[in-house]
């Protein structure tokens, strides 16, 4: 074994407040007369110019080249060219040269140099992407070894929703060709590092992390189900199975596909998609819950020797247009909360999936407890603390069976919506001796006197 387990793909923020969301990385706060709206590149000023590090890629210990720059530098094309190539997606890139920052080289060797062309993109001037070619950089920022790159939105207009900056450290040390455990100095095959690179520029693009398919954790690393692998999106958190290009699979999964095309719609778009949308409910079935997973996983088809729920599945977390940090006076530091993100309370629990047409199910599912900092999902950066794992089915209750399940069908441009889930065995905002109860929504009113007959028939006094 020449890596840990778990190796980390992050997002690294180089501004404060961003909510991720499980689907766009961010989402438009008060400064903008639309809150909520995915941050994007800006559509009309494509292609996105990128500025690249002169030095080597990747350097063994003894300071020999092993991958030089030009090498780098087609590496990193190839790895655009995967987000570029989406059909039914409008996004572009273009190489302008070197970095270039006032007073520091080009090849950026030390944290003095990352903190001036970071500088420099946080002044909107520079979008850089850099070789850490022996990892020495991400060694003196404090970062784990096990990061293998990260990410970071340096400038972004609230006014308009658009980024105008950002960065891609690329940590050389797991291309050296050395594996030395005592350092932490792993190694990964070109595959795998290429995938979590180009994950990186899931990021760079606008992306969030994505959970699909969580069940491959609890396989063998290097070595997860085909079906699950198929499905399992580029921009999960952690590399952790086979890379997709080596187990035969197309470089981007259809969660990938989707998204990158839902923020920026190409011509086709709109005759490859459909929408799927609703809400997610505490027990009450009023209180809106936000911070869950919500998957679309197609039905499967058993005339194929795939299983199609776990190769075709679109995730996004409910509430993922509302800011994860609303602010509160209380403290006294917190009046005004993030700059990122909806105050309209209607879509704390709202969640859209962009589906291809076809036959799905809905699926709701807690963030895995270890997805936090970095390797976050969804916008309030913590796991969901009451358990929650039910599919969707046309009679929705917080009394009945969370494995039953309804298809739900969706044609190319069709949006079907109203799939609410209540989740079971939650806290509820209202309790049966309140008004939000007895005036709430007649599911509210029918659960309540079930739980009464429930109690009733166990014996219990009332």
């Amino acid at each position: 074994m020449k890596r840990p387990a778990l190796l980390l793909l992050a997002a690294i923020f180089t501004f404060a407040g961003l909510v991720v969301a499980g689907g766009p990385i961010g989402v438009t706060g008060p400064a903008s007369p639309q809150q909520g709206v995915p941050y994007t590149w800006d559509p009309a000023a494509m292609p996105i110019r990128y500025t690249v590090d002169s030095g080597p890629m990747s350097v063994d210990p003894s300071g020999k080249v092993i991958i030089n720059n030009a090498a780098g530098l087609i590496r990193v094309k190839n790895m655009f060219d995967t987000w570029s190539s989406v059909p039914t997606a409008a996004i572009s890139f273009s190489y302008t040269g070197p970095i270039s920052v006032a007073n520091t080289s080009s090849d950026i060797k030390t944290v003095a140099d990352f903190n001036a062309a970071q500088a420099a993109c946080r002044n909107g001037t520079q979008t850089p992407i850099m070789f850490d070619a022996n990892g020495s950089i991400r060694s003196g920022l404090g970062i784990d070894p096990a990061v293998i790159g990260f990410a970071g939105i340096c400038k972004a207009d609230g006014s308009t929703g658009h980024i105008v900056s950002a960065l891609v450290l690329l940590n050389g040390e797991f291309q050296d060709g050395v594996f030395n455990q005592a350092t932490s100095n792993y190694e990964l095959t070109s595959d795998e590092f290429d995938e979590a690179i180009t994950h990186e520029l899931g990021h760079f693009s606008g992306l969030d992390h994505s959970q699909i398919n969580l069940e491959v954790l609890s396989q063998q690393v290097l070595n997860c189900n085909l079906d699950d692998v198929a499905g399992l999106p580029l921009m999960f958190p952690v590399l952790f199975c086979q890379p997709r290009v080596t187990a035969g699979l197309p470089k981007l999964a259809p969660d990938d596909i989707a998204w990158i095309s839902k923020i920026y719609p190409g011509t086709s778009y709109s005759s490859s998609y459909g929408n799927i949308n609703g809400f997610i409910y505490f027990s009450d079935g009023i209180s809106q819950a936000q911070g869950l997973n919500v998957i679309a996983r197609r039905v499967d088809d058993p005339a194929t020797p795939q299983n199609e729920s776990l190769t075709t599945a679109i995730s996004v977390v409910s509430g993922y247009q509302f800011t994860g940090n609303p602010g509160q006076p209380f403290t006294g530091d917190n009046t005004a909360g993030s700059a990122f993100g909806s105050r309209n309370p209607a879509v704390i629990g709202y969640y859209e999936i962009p589906v291809p047409p076809g036959t799905y199910t809905v699926q709701v599912e807690n963030i895995d407890s270890e997805f936090v900092g970095g390797s976050s999902v969804g916008p309030s950066g913590l796991p969901f603390m009451v358990y929650a794992n039910k599919y969707w089915h046309a009679y929705e209750s917080a009394y009945d069976d969370p494995s039953k399940k309804d298809p739900i069908t969706v044609a190319a441009g069709q949006t079907v919506s109203k799939i609410n889930i209540i989740l079971n065995g939650t806290p509820s905002r209202f309790d049966q001796f309140e008004e939000g109860a007895l005036h709430g929504p007649w599911e509210v009113i029918r659960q309540f006197w079930a739980s009464m007959t429930t109690l009733q028939d166990a014996g219990r006094t009332l």
